[in-house]
């Protein structure tokens, strides 16, 4: 009985130890599975690389802008001549010659880039110090300022044409209101995509449906295949 007994217990110790056994390889294999998501990540050096280059972007701008507005305020304000000209130096290179409407340009590109940032840099901190940022997200990053100050560029054309049809020149704009319009199609780009799909939605409204109300198609007699420009 006794050996019976001690033949039990060692047998229940040693299905306890394949237990704990399979529960360390499982531990093992959760482990692997962080392994492999942790090869997705963004290594040290280049997160460090993205972070500085997100600071080089934003010196940059700030430096440009800082330097632009006191030339575009004096192209632009309420007594500028329409034809006057400045020059622009920005960061010690040879100055460039500016209208009013090539600073103002300029400015909305350099506060859209500004605003970009905002998002870039905020995402970036957030997911960096959870240690989630994936390497496939890089090009998100690099893009992010392009995508910015191409929206802000259309969303400044549409209220420059929509709201000083009748203006002869740039004297008649107000940089504080344009620029910061600009950085916050920067900083919130789904929503200046969103407002564009809006107005291109009005503008190019149509009534009924184009291809289906057209009677225009080619006729495919029965067993014959369609040619190339047959829908």
């Amino acid at each position: 009985m006794r050996e019976q007994r001690g033949g039990r217990l060692s047998e229940t110790r040693g299905s306890r130890g394949t237990d704990e056994t399979g529960g360390g390889g499982r531990e093992s294999g959760g482990g692997g599975g962080e392994a492999g998501d942790g090869s997705r990540r963004l290594s040290a050096p280049g997160t460090a690389v993205l972070g500085v280059l997100l600071l080089a972007e934003v010196v940059l701008l700030c430096g440009a802008l800082l330097s632009l507005w006191p030339v575009l305020l004096d192209l632009v304000g309420p007594a500028a001549d329409v034809t006057a000209t400045a020059r622009w130096s920005p960061w010690g290179v040879p100055g460039w010659t500016l209208t009013g409407d090539t600073a103002m340009l300029l400015a909305v590109i350099c506060c859209s880039g500004l605003g970009s940032f905002v998002h870039a840099a905020t995402s970036f901190a957030t997911y960096v110090g959870n240690r989630r940022l994936y390497s496939s997200w890089v090009w998100w990053y690099l893009l992010r300022a392009s995508i910015g100050v191409t929206l802000a560029l259309l969303v400044y054309l549409l209220l420059r044409g929509g709201l000083f049809a009748g203006s002869s020149g740039a004297g008649s704009t107000n940089p504080y209101g344009f620029c910061g319009i600009a950085g916050l199609c920067g900083l919130f780009s789904k929503q200046a995509t969103d407002k564009l799909r809006e107005i291109c939605d009005t503008i190019l409204s149509t009534r009924g449906d184009g291809d289906r109300d057209r009677q225009d198609k080619p006729v495919v007699a029965p067993g014959q295949e369609p040619g190339p420009g047959t829908p």
